[in-house]
């Protein structure tokens, strides 16, 4: 089969592989669509090191459930979403549904295991999720990351009906947590680094925008952001960029007993001193993907057209280095898709 590997030296290829076969418990998925994420630049860059190398990249994947193993109860040709973390369903963590946080199966496809940027993948049962009539396989694929996560760091925040919320970061994961965060009943700010991305966030639940052009733009965040709520600040900031300078505008805008919500990777520090959080009694949370539970929600609300995805471009498999590097000149409006014929 062809699938997307990196190599040690970085290089990114597609190469023929042999079909993976699913064992006791698993069931074997040929790929329909599988989306292009950020975490895979970080990949490319090797801030993120998979291990061992060659590895085939990709954690948001969709497809149809192709043959299956001993001991499974799904049927084939069942639709499926690829939930991308890997997990044992016993330990403390799975037990009070944290399977993105599972004690014993610490593997993510795309980031330590072969992902979904093939035409064929192998995955436990448990990380096959059916999709709901009425929500294609482009969509459910974006919804395994940047859909999951939205709902994720939504409930995590501890958004409240009258919150304000700024959604810093317009991409594939800042459009639907603007999505969710509206949802839940908050106002929604949008910031973002083009007047193109405010106005997709205006279409997608955002009541308001904020431009942040350049970097240097993110120092006058605070001050606008209370602008546009008389003064107090805002409940709720998702951060989503990663950059000192963004985190500390983010932290900087709160207000009192508001909650800073890191959603993502990043290799920059938080540079803040302790005393901002502690006078106002705000609050630091982290978020790291998301459960299985939040895949289905994600899904769920997809199904009742209350989650949409605008895909801003579709590729076949060898289109990759296109796609991602459209992603990496941040010009993607909405999420990307590979589209996968066999």
């Amino acid at each position: 089969m062809r699938a997307v590997r990196i190599h040690d030296d970085l290089s990114l290829r597609v190469d023929e592989i042999d079909d993976p076969r699913p064992g006791p418990g698993e069931v074997l998925v040929r790929i329909e669509a599988a989306g292009v994420c950020g975490t895979d630049l970080h990949i490319l860059d090797g801030m993120i090191k998979p291990d061992p190398y060659p590895m085939t990249i990709g954690h948001e994947a969709a497809g149809i459930v192709e043959s299956v193993g001993e001991s499974v109860s799904i049927a084939t040709g069942t639709p499926v979403a690829i939930y991308n973390k890997i997990f044992c369903g016993r330990c403390e963590q799975c037990l009070k549904g944290r399977t993105n946080i599972c004690d014993n199966e610490p593997e993510q496809l795309g980031f330590n295991r072969d992902g979904g940027d093939a035409e064929y993948v192998v995955v436990p049962e448990q990380n096959a999720v059916p999709v709901p009539s009425g929500v294609d396989l482009a969509t459910a694929s974006v919804l395994t990351c940047a859909g999951m996560t939205a709902i994720h760091a939504t409930k995590l925040s501890g958004l409240r009906l009258g919150d304000t919320a700024a959604v810093d970061g317009i991409g594939g994961v800042g459009i639907l947590v603007a999505q969710a965060a509206a949802r839940a009943g908050a106002r929604v700010i949008a910031i973002g680094d083009s007047e193109d991305k405010l106005d997709l966030a205006k279409t997608h639940g955002a009541d308001d925008g904020v431009l942040v052009d350049t970097p240097e733009s993110y120092e006058t965040v605070p001050e606008r952001l209370r602008a546009l709520t008389e003064g107090r600040g805002v409940d709720v900031f998702f951060e989503l960029v990663g950059t000192t300078q963004t985190m500390n505008a983010g932290i900087r805008s709160l207000a009192k007993g508001g909650r800073f919500v890191s959603t993502g990777y990043t290799d920059q520090l938080l540079e803040i001193h302790p005393i901002e959080f502690i006078l106002p009694e705000t609050s630091f949370v982290s978020t790291v993907a998301a459960t299985r539970l939040d895949l289905q929600d994600a899904l769920m609300l997809a199904s009742m057209e209350a989650l949409t995805v605008p895909i801003a471009g579709r590729y076949p498999l060898e289109g990759i280095h296109e796609a991602l590097d459209a992603l990496r000149k941040r010009a993607v409006l909405g999420r990307q898709v590979l589209e996968l014929t066999n």
